[in-house]
């Protein structure tokens, strides 16, 4: 993820840059409830899984808890996934999210001619830039006018958006709902988690989940300068200060916070969570409890203040944008960085080089509760059409939510063997024109995507200590009781409730305030609607349970 807040890609709120509501949490049921909601409806079976036979990886995963299978070589022998051509020939417009460099036009990009032959349609993508993408939504959904075929929701907080979806976008639910997904596999194969994580609408299915992995927000080290200064891999609160001060010099800081959407801080999840913290929310006694009102979160609070008294982050700190800190990692201006687990990405890694290793920080106590993600970036919904249409659509997505080790993931992920890239015992290396055409700069991969694993051509040291991450954190890890829920207040208020939250972190976190005006806080946070919506999210729990 490499624009702009991540906190807007993953819908996560003032607190949730890990995990956030889900397709039908970002919006609510309107006045009284309204039929988006799902309490007292019937509810439609989650799809089934059909996980795929693929290669066998390395190191297995588990998506119980959130491990991902990892695989350090590519693999020799590939599947093919799809049996036949998905498209009938008709022209498909998409709407998706960017955050690169526009594409180059469909005659002058082989990349996009590729994937427009191999889907059987005549591929017509229009990308639109991270930073308008709020108000090109908003419009979109304001206007009432003709739709794409295909239109990507980011898990960005947008009013009304699951009144939109019901009313203007395709019902999936009987060709997708339990058995019925099975006639497109490579959609049967993404994991429950992101459906459920996507949510459900009045009770049935709109969207098709882009699914990411469980493991959410953490804290990138570059573990070279880490490990100069003697930072232990498990380390504790001393010791992860103690690295911090030795790490900041000149011009040279320990770690980078960034500004996020209501103006969060993007290091208070990493805090949270290794004090113990609630994933935004805890279920007790069949009531929501925020964890702004968790003693370990005002914890998470003073660590925040401690490491700016301490002098250690990089002191643009509330006004540098994710863009800008992410470029101050890769030079090294900064040793950590908070991100969402798809910083964790070849191209990232590739401007890193081998100047120093990447590496994923662990949480610095025993009572640690990792937070899990959404389970998902977004999910793909299809203009209203005839059933026929819409199965030709979902088809589409199914070919490119191929996994790993099929013969249409490469094509998608990596393009044109011998013009984009090239397969060399086991490891997959780019050629220069694939900088200009690939999945990101013509985003197919926020149309259908596949289920991510661990592999990372050219560097395995980073994959294999990723998988030893996840298999010591994600034990511990926790999820949002949120997800895939629905609530009015939400919809109405969410983003004023965000921004309550946001505003009191960042002044307890710059020394403007005290930690105790944390109370404060959370009083105007309640009295503003936190603690209806926390009813309503209970009784929509219920509901779903």
């Amino acid at each position: 993820m490499k624009r702009r807040s991540l906190l807007q890609l993953t819908g996560a709120g003032a607190l949730g840059i890990a995990a956030g509501p889900g397709l039908a949490a970002c919006s609510g049921g309107g006045s009284g409830g309204g039929s988006v909601g799902n309490a007292g409806k019937d509810l439609a079976p989650w799809p089934a899984y059909l996980p795929f036979a693929g290669p066998q990886p390395d190191a297995p995963g588990d998506d119980s808890i959130g491990v991902q299978p990892l695989y350090l070589n590519y693999p020799a022998q590939l599947t093919q996934s799809v049996a036949e051509t998905p498209g009938d020939g008709s022209e498909v417009t998409a709407m998706v999210v960017t955050y690169e460099a526009p594409p180059k036009p469909l005659a002058e990009n082989s990349y996009w001619q590729e994937i427009s032959k191999a889907l059987g349609v005549k591929l017509n993508v229009i990308v639109v830039p991270d930073p308008e993408y709020a108000q090109k939504m908003t419009t979109l959904m304001a206007s009432g006018g003709d739709l794409p075929d295909i239109v990507m929701f980011t898990n960005l907080n947008l009013p009304r958006r699951a009144e939109f979806i019901q009313r203007s976008c395709a019902d999936l639910t009987d060709l997708i709902a339990g058995d019925a997904i099975k006639q497109f596999p490579n959609l049967a194969n993404i994991p429950a988690y992101a459906w459920q994580g996507m949510g459900r609408i009045g009770g049935r299915f709109f969207g098709v989940p882009l699914e990411r992995p469980m493991p959410a927000n953490t804290m990138f080290v570059n573990r070279t300068r880490l490990d100069e200064v003697g930072a232990p891999v498990d380390w504790n609160h001393d010791q992860y200060m103690s690295a911090m001060r030795d790490l900041s010099s000149g011009r040279r800081w320990g770690t980078g916070w960034y500004k996020t959407l209501f103006t969060s801080l993007s290091g208070i999840t990493f805090h949270a969570s290794s004090a113990g913290a609630p994933n935004n929310w805890a279920v007790r006694d069949g009531g929501f409890v925020h964890t702004g009102t968790t003693p370990q979160f005002e914890q998470a609070l003073g660590v925040m203040r401690e490491v700016t008294k301490a002098a250690v982050h990089y002191p643009d700190s509330l006004t540098a944008s994710s863009t800008d800190m992410q470029n101050n990692f890769y030079n090294q201006t900064v040793a950590s960085l908070p991100n969402g687990f798809g910083f964790l990405a070849l191209s990232n890694l590739l401007k890193a080089g081998n100047r120093f290793a990447v590496g994923l920080a662990r949480p610095y106590s025993p009572q640690a509760t990792t937070w899990r993600s959404i389970g998902n970036f977004g999910f793909a919904t299809f203009k209203k059409a005839d059933p026929s249409r819409i199965t030709m659509l979902l088809r589409i997505c199914d070919y490119l939510s191929a996994p790993f080790g099929s013969k249409e993931y490469e094509l998608v992920n990596y393009g044109i063997e011998g013009k984009h890239f090239t397969k060399e015992n086991g490891v997959v290396t780019t050629t220069a024109l694939y900088a200009s055409e690939n999945s990101a700069t013509l985003p197919v991969r926020y149309i259908g995507t596949a289920p991510s694993v661990l592999h990372l051509p050219g560097f395995p040291d980073v994959a294999k200590a990723a998988h030893e991450w996840e298999r010591a954190v994600m034990p511990r890890s926790v999820a949002n009781p949120q997800n895939g829920l629905q609530s009015p207040i939400a919809s109405a208020k969410g983003g004023q409730l965000d921004q309550i939250l946001g505003d009191g972190i960042a002044a307890i976190s710059f020394g403007r305030k005290p930690v105790s005006s944390w109370k404060d806080t959370i009083s105007q946070w309640r009295a503003a609607g936190g603690d209806q919506l926390a009813e309503e999210l209970a009784k929509e729990y219920q509901a779903n349970a």
